[in-house]
């Protein structure tokens, strides 16, 4: 499961708009909204892609696209 909340907060520190981001996705700015507010999926191509386009560290990216397997695994 997504955390979103530490995604858009991602976002913001890296400066990542979601105009952006729906560029990158080849979305519309709502589908990317919609995206980053569980509002729809994620789905892995789109998760590769946001870590790329935010440098994100391996471990940024499971605690984000994969919190509930990391949360797991620590218990």
């Amino acid at each position: 499961m997504t955390d979103y909340a530490k995604l858009r907060g991602l976002m913001a520190e890296r400066g990542l708009e979601v105009t952006k981001l729906a560029s990158i996705l080849g979305i519309s700015r709502q589908a990317a909204s919609e995206k980053i507010n569980g509002k729809s999926k994620i789905s892995l191509t789109d998760a590769q892609a946001i870590s790329k386009a935010l440098n994100m560290s391996q471990e940024e990216r499971d605690l984000i696209f994969f919190s509930d397997y990391v949360k797991s695994q620590t218990t």
